[in-house]
């Protein structure tokens, strides 16, 4: 029997949903994994909406594709709020294992990061960052995108709940 907080792919992957109140519906949907995607190792965590893995063995820098989350490794920009958490948050999530690759528009952004939706044990952490308040929905410069409606209901939910950077301390900060 499945624990409350508790995702199943369809290979009976588990992933605990730390401090995420999702309802069941928000579940199914988390769990509609894309078939045939490129599966890759996570190399390390630049910060939380960029990542790097070993692909067709190479090492590759890859941009969550249409969301941007606090800033916490800019040169040219000091750490922002709840940046520090949504980085951790990645980590926690990504950190020695593998990811799904699925592509949507352009494959690389200007700075020659490979663009994707990441999954990994049956969810897309791309969204998942959205629902928990860590990221907010960015870079749409070649609609339409497969999950972009999912994207700003999940951020929406995030905003309604007050959650992370849409929280009192997130709003104050005049980041959004």
């Amino acid at each position: 029997m499945k624990e409350p907080n508790m995702i199943v792919d369809s290979n009976s992957l588990v992933n605990e949903r730390i401090d995420s109140q999702v309802d069941a519906k928000e579940q199914e949907t988390l769990v509609q994994v894309p078939a045939s995607l490129d599966i890759t190792a996570v190399k390390r965590v630049i910060d939380a909406d960029t990542i790097e893995v070993y692909l067709n063995g190479n090492t590759v820098d890859v941009r969550l594709l249409l969301i941007d989350a606090p800033e916490t490794t800019h040169p040219d920009i000091p750490d922002e709020p709840f940046g520090a958490e949504a980085v951790a948050r990645a980590r926690q999530i990504l950190t020695g294992k593998h990811v799904q690759l699925e592509y949507d528009g352009p494959r690389y952004d200007a700075y020659g990061r490979l663009l994707a939706y990441v999954w990994i044990d049956g969810m897309m952490l791309n969204e998942l960052l959205l629902e928990e308040g860590l990221a907010h929905v960015a870079y749409i410069y070649h609609p339409p995108y497969k999950y972009y409606d999912r994207y700003v209901k999940a951020q929406m939910r995030a905003r309604d709940g007050w959650k992370g950077i849409w929280g009192r301390d997130g709003l104050r900060s005049g980041m959004f």
